[in-house]
């Protein structure tokens, strides 16, 4: 299993990039599996809500969890979704700190061994609307080949 990491600071973008990403895969997929939204519609917009969802690309099957900012539920969520689903990939958004209570620090703790540096993406922030676009482009494109490759 491959762990895939949408790092940034709050508000930066990291449930709209996720969200792009499982948009981009299930144009892809073979299966939806499952989807799970805290309340309201998985879409990308003003109202972005924090989301589970595993996909089947092929033979390839993707976790998306973009609820990272209690490492506590983050760690419940990513054990009940990989005993349950046994993904090929899990991709997570996590704070873009590395302090104790962070859920980026309990994924270094407790999946050391699944974390590739080039599998964290950070995700920058910009007022401009069109440069924010740019950058959750390249990410969901960075994100997407690697589960494709």
């Amino acid at each position: 299993m491959e762990l895939i990491i949408i790092r940034g600071r709050q508000n930066d973008g990291k449930t709209t990039t996720a969200t792009l990403v499982h948009n981009e895969l299930v144009g892809r997929c073979t299966k939806v599996r499952m989807v799970r939204t805290n309340g309201g519609y998985l879409s990308v917009g003003k109202n972005v809500v924090d989301f589970q969802s595993v996909i089947d690309l092929g033979k390839k099957r993707v976790v998306i969890i973009s609820e990272g900012d209690d490492d506590d539920r983050l760690f419940e969520l990513m054990q009940d979704l990989i005993d349950d689903y046994r993904p090929d990939f899990v991709v997570v958004c996590a704070r873009a700190y590395d302090r104790v209570g962070s859920s980026y620090r309990m994924l270094t703790e407790r999946f050391a061994n699944l974390i590739i540096p080039e599998n964290e993406i950070r995700i920058e922030y910009s007022e401009d609307p069109a440069k924010m676009g740019e950058v959750k482009q390249k990410a969901v494109e960075t994100i997407v080949s690697r589960i494709i490759k």
